[in-house]
């Protein structure tokens, strides 16, 4: 498949869906019956305009109509005149107003354009664009360019709309450094914007570059990036046809000074605006600024508008050995996936390690359409034009997925976006191009909401590339407070069994393995109690971090008040003894020894003093746990416990009538002492 322009469908079925006029080859003949009255209709019509892509693969917004006789061969339905445009067959006879006339007199040209409906969400194939980036300047992207889409049509001929462009220089470099730790905001910081302040008088007209040059009276720029924007606008051939587009370049002022130097010009109240950086302009306020992005080509975030999947591909030819590194990024969502590393087996073969690579990271996207606390329903995006049930494309049962939410303002610009944290999608069933899935989340919620224009629930399905995933746990908000020996349980997804997996190290540390299921629901536990829920699926990530709040105060709590209860017990048995011991002295008339007894009785601890230590120790055990509602209550509960164990058996009842009996035997000192009531336990159990 070629065509004259590098955003092309590459897809048979697709042809229908959103009226692409796509080419064989080839041979340069369309395929299947079905598909050779489709595309013989609009050869009668004529060829649609192809949109012109620039060097990075952004459209421009300039069209130019295809090419008529660049390999394209038609066949044209009786009645009809084969070629481009309207254009009237050289062997038919006929000048130009015959065949204008015999064209109104077509039922065909009776029919009224319609407004273009986007095509159903699975039946919609993907915008890819696969940006180059390799430390050999002998390769690039027009290199492999064809190559690697004959590559790419094997697995997705039918469900992607391709363009292959070299990275933009800003992407490059970050790529060639550490691809893994690629963000959004990193490659979109280097984007040129002018920065203008709301508070300026004309900021609710500006909304374009071109009305900043009608509006400003100069746009003050460092030197170097006044330069660069200068030589892309003179490289754009867009900037001879249509010069007005462009004329606020003449508004540039290039100062001597670097971006503090600009920094600095922000505050000053005759700066209407400035030329800096995305990155930069994100951090002016007071005042704050409205950004305009100018029409240069080579901006990331227009990338990000027109493509659903972006892929960057590093090639390092010079490492040893040679290898490819791609990594995904959803544009909706603005979430990179994990790199996705292949060897390079020959400089010769270059389009199969990237492909092979592309397909690796390739991750399908599911639409959330409903969703409830623990299932949801999706489609599958361009499900309906993949064929092969083998197909990258398609989601299977089993498949887990990472469900992603982006919220919008009124002016479309994302206020909350990204994955939710431990939260995993599991693919339970599947119904034509609908999935059915189980939602497992640490937290309630997630997922559920109303739906509306500026909310999208997406999930994406994960591929580990890994074997196995380090979980490390720490006390919340303290990452360098690990939880020491912290159990970890997996439970089964369809029952309550559990196993236990292991302890944390020192470090708060554990490796966990792939098992035969993807996804892992681990529970964490101390001291017998569930702390959290951690859905989990191994080899998604190399580390991965929960911050969870630490239950050792608790446990301290628990460990205290079991030794209170102890010493209420003993102090019990010990309060009994001296019961005993005092009456058999009073009985034999020994009252002195009786009397001793006695006051060592009343230096044992008592129940004030015992309550009053506990109430401080639950005040401190209280503060050290924080706003942590579910151990307090844990805490609370410990304590009214053994409050209500002490007040039942350490009472000052049994000393009262030690005291009554021994007056008593006192009284009767002179004669045969009377035989002492033996004060009763106010406790005791009723007799048999």
């Amino acid at each position: 498949m070629t065509s004259s322009s590098p955003f092309e469908c590459r897809t048979e079925a697709c042809c229908v869906a959103s009226r692409c006029v796509w080419q064989n080859r080839s041979a340069g003949v369309v395929k299947t019956g079905a598909m050779v009255v489709a595309f013989m209709m609009w050869s009668s019509i004529g060829f649609a305009a192809v949109p012109v892509v620039d060097s990075t693969g952004i459209e421009t917004g300039e069209t130019v109509p295809a090419e008529p006789g660049a390999g394209n061969t038609t066949e044209s339905l009786p009645g009809e005149t084969s070629g481009g445009s309207g254009q009237v067959a050289p062997d038919s006879g006929q000048d130009a107003s015959t065949s204008a006339g015999s064209t109104a007199s077509d039922p065909m040209a009776e029919i009224e354009e319609r407004p273009e409906e986007p095509p159903p969400f699975d039946y919609s194939p993907y915008r890819v664009l696969i940006w180059i980036s390799s430390d050999n300047p002998r390769i690039d992207a027009d290199l492999i360019r064809d190559d690697l889409l004959d590559f790419l049509d094997r697995d997705f001929y039918s469900v992607w709309r391709t363009v292959v462009a070299d990275a933009p220089s800003a992407v490059a470099s970050i790529a060639r450094r550490d691809l893994g730790a690629i963000t959004f905001a990193s490659i979109a910081a280097s984007d040129p914007v002018i920065a203008l302040k709301k508070g300026h008088p004309d900021s609710l007209r500006i909304h374009f570059a071109s009305d900043a040059g009608r509006f400003l009276d100069e746009i003050p720029g460092t030197q170097g990036r006044i330069q660069e924007i200068l030589k892309r606008i003179e490289q754009n051939p867009e900037s001879q046809t249509t010069p007005a587009k462009f004329a606020w370049k003449d508004k540039l002022r290039a100062i001597d000074g670097d971006a503090v130097t600009l920094q600095k010009m922000w505050k000053d109240e005759s700066t209407e605006a400035i030329l800096v950086s995305r990155g930069v302009a994100d951090t002016l306020d007071e005042p704050r600024a409205k950004l305009i992005v100018p029409p240069l080509d080579g901006q990331v975030v227009d990338a990000i508008e027109q493509f659903d999947k972006i892929y960057i591909a590093r090639l390092e030819t010079k490492a040893s050995p040679p290898n490819v590194q791609v990594i995904e990024l959803d544009t909706l969502m603005r979430h990179f996936g994990v790199v996705t590393k292949r060897p390079m087996v020959s400089t010769s073969d270059l389009a199969g390690s990237v492909g092979g690579a592309i397909r690796d990271a390739f991750s399908p996207v599911v639409r959330i359409d409903e969703a409830g606390q623990k299932n949801a329903t999706g489609l599958v995006r361009a499900a309906g034009l993949a064929l092969d049930e083998n197909s990258p494309a398609h989601v299977q049962i089993g498949d887990v997925l990472e469900p992603l939410v982006r919220k919008d303002d009124r002016k479309g610009k994302p206020i909350t976006i990204g994955p939710l944290d431990w939260a995993y999608l599991y693919v339970k069933e599947k119904t034509g191009n609908s999935v059915e899935m189980d939602f497992f989340a640490g937290r309630m919620g997630g997922l559920q909401g109303r739906k509306n224009n500026r909310t999208h629930r997406m999930g994406i399905v994960i591929r580990p590339q890994r074997d196995d995933t380090m979980l490390r746990l720490h006390a919340k908000g303290r990452p360098d407070q690990p939880l020491i020996g912290y159990e970890i349980y997996d439970k089964e997804l369809d029952s309550k069994s559990m196993t236990f997996v292991g302890r944390t190290d020192w470090n708060g540390r554990l490796t966990v393995g792939k098992i035969d299921r993807p996804l892992r629901l681990l529970y964490v536990k101390n001291g017998g109690a569930v702390l959290a829920r951690l859905p989990m699926v191994p080899g998604h990530h190399e580390v991965t971090v929960a911050d969870l709040a630490g239950d050792d105060m608790r446990l301290q709590a628990e460990a205290y008040i079991r030794g209170v209860q102890n010493a209420i017990i003993d102090l019990v048995a010990v309060r009994e003894l001296f019961k005993a011991r005092i009456s058999m002295r009073i009985k034999e008339g020994k009252l002195k020894e009786a009397d001793e007894l006695l006051e060592m009785l009343r230096n044992e601890p008592s129940n004030e003093k015992i309550a009053n230590d506990m109430g401080k120790k639950q005040t401190m055990f209280l503060k050290a746990i924080g706003r942590n509602a579910n151990q307090q209550r844990k805490v609370d509960e410990m304590f009214s416990t053994t409050r209500e164990l002490l007040s039942k058996h350490i009472n000052p009842k049994i000393v009262n009538d030690l005291e009554t009996a021994l007056i008593e035997a006192n009284k009767r000192s002179g004669g045969a002492p009377a035989e002492a009531e033996t004060p009763s336990d106010e406790e005791s159990p009723p007799a048999e």
